[in-house]
């Protein structure tokens, strides 16, 4: 695999979701612990309601994408078609308490990474670093307090896809945040899990992109990441090798 040299960018920008914490992992405890809570729902089988639930947060979310519809409308139509497909007749104030108990329990799944956050640390005092998300403002920062790293990215260093009125891949949002840090493109390292939303949306702004491609899927199109790696602290190797190789071309050029 080839090294990474900071030298060659001003910018990095990572997506938040399943980049810099394993956003399924909470998403998903935060579906059982929600079933765990209502005895209406405690019969069922969690697998079968989390796919289910799944699914409908995937069919609806182009809607809140395109701010057809509020953060609030998408998370009670997800929570309403998934109890419609289990024949589960609540009140509308029944919904909207087992919504806000799985908006909370998710954000309480959300746990802080020492080795991530040591490693944000040291790259920003190398380079600018900023976050480019696609969801809702108020969840943005809520994870972001509960991975304790709010002194890392401050607020205007937080690019959201609600706030923007873009989200990702569309070009708007990747120019927006070029925008906000005074920098270009060619500049500037791009790093998500999404290969759809991440790395195609970056790459068409002429970004340098790394895909974390933890399960080792196929590129699926004709658009190759500069650098796929596993998890976000494999950068961390990637420009430590990046650095020492630049280390070693300088001495052999003096």
């Amino acid at each position: 695999m080839k090294h990474l040299s900071l030298e060659r960018y001003d910018l990095v920008l990572f997506d938040l979701d399943d980049t810099l914490f394993d956003h399924s992992a909470a998403y998903n405890r935060g579906v059982y612990e929600t079933i765990r809570q209502f005895p209406i729902l405690e019969e069922l089988d969690q697998f079968e309601f989390l796919r289910t639930f799944s699914n409908h947060n995937h069919r609806l979310w182009p809607g809140f994408s395109s701010n057809e519809l509020s953060f609030q409308e998408f998370s009670i139509m997800r929570m309403e078609n998934t109890l419609a497909d289990f024949n589960i007749s609540v009140t509308d104030t029944v919904t909207k308490q087992i919504v806000k108990t799985f908006q909370a329990t998710y954000l309480l799944s959300i746990k802080p990474n020492i080795e991530v956050k040591m490693f944000l640390n040291d790259l920003m005092e190398k380079v600018m670093i900023g976050i480019v998300t696609n969801g809702t403002v108020f969840n943005a920062y809520e994870k972001i307090e509960c991975l304790e790293l709010s002194d890392i990215f401050p607020e205007s260093s937080v690019i959201i896809s609600e706030r923007i009125g873009y989200s990702k891949p569309h070009v708007e949002i990747f120019q927006h945040a070029l925008d906000v840090f005074n920098s270009e493109a060619k500049r500037t390292l791009f790093i998500g899990d999404n290969y759809f939303t991440d790395i195609l949306g970056a790459d068409s702004i002429g970004m340098d992109t790394v895909w974390i491609n933890r399960y080792d899927y196929e590129i699926p199109k004709e658009v190759h990441p500069a650098y796929t790696i596993k998890h976000v602290l494999d950068l961390h190797e990637l420009i430590i090798q990046g650095e020492g190789k630049a280390r070693y071309d300088k001495t052999i050029t003096d």
